[in-house]
């Protein structure tokens, strides 16, 4: 009986909640992020082998360039997805902090329940419109047809992935970052099997290249809501699953908080659809190999992402918990001391794609056209990266507590006022060509860091109410 008491739900849940509001905050840090961390670490993996794989098949610099404008209009949905889980985020910890465990359970169901709504919406243009939506982008020549069928047949995965990332939310809000790393490992696993299986074809399997790729993509999207389902099922939060019955002023109280979101990450993924467009008017060819580097070099780039992404997961529930439990400066403190430890990771990475960014960039291409902007791409963007990770854990913690509305402005203001007026000049007025463009983004970057580290240190976000 002991025994089945310390495996229990509740005791899992009282030793994650009492190690977020009460335990050694560095600790609590680390519990929180290194799951997420691995969890990166494979996606990054996975990032690097699918690109890899598209660049042995036939004409691969134009499929490489089309998954880079196809992955422009898709990040769109998963801005949007992520949006919708700050509302998660920030209610679930909040109610789990102050131990009101039915409130918790209400807004995970409700959280769920949206996101299949969600998808849905955000499903409808790309399967009428991909056509003109990745033309928008700035897809042409050969690289049009492959954007388009890759965006159509990834789009038709749209509630799963939104369903994936609001469980994930979920699950994370509760102190719970391991189950999110078996299931994202999982999903990983079936997307390299099926790409190496539908991208070249095996037995009696034809070859099918970046439809393969596509294809896969939506196996594993299934997979991982699935996944996530049956962990929350098995949690402490496994009753917001009994039933499924909307609510619609639990709608407006997610939604209140994560539209801003879902705005701000939208102002992102439609700024970088700007920045693709602006890459695709570089003159006398150079549009192609300059949107094949951005693919190739952000891939490499989600190196960096990844420790920003994990300590920006582990700071949203560590400020939620610790608010709703009554512990504002705590709060504050493990806000920092996550900062702290992502922007030390960060550097280090940085410092990487100043000193050797040819061997990271040699595996992806032989393309002498490619190659060579790949690495300015890398060096460029070093000197941000710690800024990147001040930018990323700062909106976590913000997040975490319900306060979403200025990081959105702060997002336009560095994304649509700095980043692209920027590169445009520089690109194309002053004709710096794609250095101009990576110049832009590492500016716009290091400002958007110290903006947010700004806004967070004075502590508006300690009385918003959710």
């Amino acid at each position: 009986m002991k025994n089945s008491d310390k495996s229990s739900p509740e005791r899992r849940r009282n030793q994650a909640t009492d190690l977020i509001t009460s335990g050694h905050i560095g600790s609590a840090v680390w519990f929180l992020a290194w799951p997420t961390i691995i969890n990166q670490l494979v996606s990054t993996a996975y990032s690097i082998i699918n690109a890899i794989f598209l660049g042995k098949i036939p004409n691969s610099t134009y499929s490489l360039a089309a998954i880079g404008v196809s992955g422009v209009i898709l990040n769109l949905q998963w801005i949007i997805s992520i949006g919708l889980s700050a509302g998660t985020s920030a209610l679930v910890s909040r109610f789990l902090g102050a131990n009101e465990h039915e409130n918790a359970e209400q807004a995970a169901r409700q959280s769920i329940i949206l996101s299949v709504f969600g998808g849905a919406v955000a499903m409808v243009p790309l399967l009428l419109f991909p056509r003109f939506l990745v033309s928008l982008v700035g897809a042409k020549g050969h690289v049009l047809p492959l954007a388009t069928s890759y965006t159509l047949i990834v789009s038709l995965s749209t509630i799963p992935l939104f369903v994936y990332m609001i469980a994930t939310a979920v699950l994370r809000s509760q102190g719970d970052a391991k189950s999110p790393l078996y299931a994202g490992a999982a999903v990983i696993v079936l997307n390299v099997i099926f790409d190496w299986l539908l991208i070249f074809g095996v037995g009696s399997i034809p070859p099918l290249g970046i439809k393969g790729a596509a294809i896969a993509t939506g196996i594993a999207r299934i997979a991982g809501m699935a996944l996530t389902l049956m962990f929350i099922h098995r949690s402490v939060l496994g009753g917001a699953l009994s039933h499924l019955n909307a609510n619609v002023e639990w709608f407006k109280r997610i939604l209140n908080i994560g539209w801003p979101a879902s705005i701000q990450n939208l102002l992102m993924g439609t700024a970088s659809a700007v920045y693709m467009r602006v890459l695709g008017f570089l003159p006398n060819g150079a549009a192609t190999s300059a949107e094949a580097a951005y693919t190739v070099a952000l891939r490499i780039e989600s190196l960096s992402f990844m420790p920003g992404l994990a300590y920006s997961a582990a700071a949203a529930p560590l400020v939620g918990q610790n608010l709703g439990a009554g512990k504002p400066q705590r709060a504050a403190h493990s806000a920092w001391v996550a900062a702290g430890q992502a922007t030390a990771i960060m550097a280090f990475v940085g410092s990487l794609f100043l000193i050797i960014p040819r061997y990271l960039a040699a595996p992806f291409t032989t393309d002498h056209r490619v190659l060579p902007i790949i690495i300015s791409y890398l060096m460029i963007n070093s000197v941000s990266e710690p800024f990147l990770a001040l930018n990323m854990v700062f909106r976590g913690a913000l997040q975490g507590a319900g306060d979403t509305r200025y990081p959105a402005l702060i997002t336009f203001f560095t994304m649509w006022v700095v980043r692209l007026p920027l590169a445009w000049l520089l690109a194309l007025h002053y004709r710096m060509g794609a250095t101009g463009a990576w110049i832009a983004m590492s500016s716009s970057v290091v400002l958007s860091g110290i903006s947010m580290m700004v806004y967070f240190k004075l502590g508006n976000w300690r009385n918003v109410r959710v």
